[in-house]
């Protein structure tokens, strides 16, 4: 016979849903006609802020398992900046999917490959709002990230994702 305690006690069970966050690269160099737009760096206050943005991430997202970044060189470095806010536990990878002008099923197809459940995704907007349309059904004229802002989505193994977060530069740089 169960005592009360293990009667009213709720059964925890391990989500088998991916959680996905899909950051927005920080303030980076003005477009140029001198500077290729793959090659354009973080600023001085985009690397402050998203060293700032990263801490904050790794607080309310602890068990991230994997990071993937788009090739361009802002992404790469707000992908960095993500990785030393988890004591470099975490490798940043580029793929690209993440790139800007690509469609985002890409991005939906790769993360469905991946074994990792806790991912984030380093890119553009307003590639990311297209991807969280895609997977949410959400309308993305609605949304649009900050640079150094995140959305967080729970994915499930079928069927949309859910909009769980949206998290805006100046939050995540109070929590970190």
């Amino acid at each position: 016979m169960m005592n009360e305690t293990e009667q009213s006690a709720p059964q925890e069970e391990e989500s088998k849903d991916r959680f996905v966050i899909l950051l927005r690269h920080g303030i980076a160099e003005e477009k140029s006609a001198e500077k290729p737009d793959d090659d354009r760096s973080l600023t001085r206050e985009g690397n402050a802020r998203m060293k700032q943005n990263a801490r904050g991430l790794a607080s309310v997202f602890p068990k991230a398992e994997a990071i993937y970044a788009s090739p361009l060189v802002r992404a790469i470095q707000t992908g960095l900046w993500v990785t030393k806010a988890y004591g470099k536990k975490i490798r940043l990878q580029t793929i690209e999917s993440l790139r800007h002008e690509k469609d985002p099923s890409e991005v939906i197809e790769f993360v469905r490959g991946l074994e990792a459940r806790r991912i984030i995704l380093a890119g553009h907007e307003p590639h990311l709002s297209r991807t969280m349309a895609a997977w949410t059904g959400l309308n993305a004229a609605e949304y649009e990230l900050k640079k150094g802002g995140l959305y967080g989505l729970r994915v499930p193994d079928s069927g949309p994702a859910i909009l769980e977060w949206i998290l805006p530069p100046r939050v995540l740089r109070r929590i970190g």
